[in-house]
């Protein structure tokens, strides 16, 4: 039952998405369209307006990804009250399922149109860095042909280590540490759709329902802070580190090995917050689901 339940948010949440998808692939194209494009044939040096258009293509570019990303939200929030609380809430409570599957299928449908676009917009964002950047040291250097990506990001990772004083890591290591990051920014995606659907939940629950949509953002806002809170408390008192080797990954609670394994080209990641948010998250699964249970209003 979970699976239809999230294929049919998955397409609810898709009809509120769709002109956004459609609206950034137009705007992408276009300005990819411009960043690619020889200036050098339409009489630019490369110094002045060509350089100039790609780099406000590629901004452009990066702009509109984040507006997606935005409007992607606002989209799961009114299809998350429409759903639950609005003109449709009174035959989804119906619904022969637990609340619990309800909440949880709404949950992973939104954590994964907000995913979708977070990558989206990390992607733009990495993408026109480099590809300006690189565009703007070939014509500094007076180079013809460009470095590849690979070329330029092991020549930044190796600058920030220099100045950072620690060795550089092994391509290995590199991709250990973006995975783990990746995940990191992916559970915490997650947890901050699932803290929007608790706001959202208690304010259509009798008193909060007075508050309207200020009280939703005051509610999200404030378990927000809470989780945060309880996540840097702990944090403060039990650092657990994971160091990523070429070969092996290594917890480890100890600020010294931690230092050792940056000087001999590791990686190290605190794992610490990240935990305590997930659990934290956990009980706001509960929390919601109690409150979708015993005390909702529905319009």
């Amino acid at each position: 039952m979970l699976g239809k339940l999230t294929k049919n948010s998955l397409k609810a949440n898709m009809s509120s998405v769709a002109n956004v998808y459609l609206a950034m692939g137009i705007i992408g194209i276009v300005m990819l369209v411009l960043i690619l494009v020889d200036w050098t044939k339409w009489g630019d040096t490369g110094i002045g307006l060509g350089l100039v258009i790609k780099i406000v293509a590629s901004g452009a570019l990066c702009l509109t990804a984040a507006i997606g990303m935005i409007m992607t939200v606002t989209g799961i929030v009114g299809e998350y009250q429409r759903n639950m609380f609005g003109a449709e809430g009174h035959l989804t409570m119906t619904l022969p399922v637990r609340s619990s599957t309800l909440l949880l299928s709404k949950w992973i449908a939104g954590s994964f149109w907000v995913i979708l676009n977070y990558f989206l917009l990390c992607l733009c964002a990495f993408g026109s860095f480099i590809y300006v950047v690189n565009h703007s040291v070939n014509i500094v250097q007076g180079n013809d042909m460009y470095y590849s990506v690979y070329e330029l990001v092991i020549e930044m990772v190796e600058q920030l280590c220099v100045s950072a004083g620690i060795a550089t890591p092994s391509i290995a290591v590199l991709l250990s540490l973006a995975s783990i990051y990746a995940f990191d920014g992916a559970v915490r995606i997650i947890v901050f759709v699932l803290l929007i659907f608790f706001a959202i939940t208690l304010s259509n629950c009798r008193p909060f329902h007075k508050t309207g949509k200020f009280g939703k953002i005051l509610y999200f806002f404030g378990s927000f802070f809470v989780v945060n809170t309880f996540a840097g408390m702990i944090t403060k008192l039990i650092k657990i580190y994971i160091i990523v080797s070429e070969t092996a990954y290594t917890f480890t609670l100890s600020e010294a090995e931690v230092a050792a394994a940056w000087d001999l080209g590791f990686g190290a990641y605190s794992i610490t917050n990240l935990y305590c948010t997930a659990i934290a998250a956990v009980f706001v699964f509960l929390i919601t689901t109690v409150l979708v249970d015993r005390h909702v209003n529905v319009s």
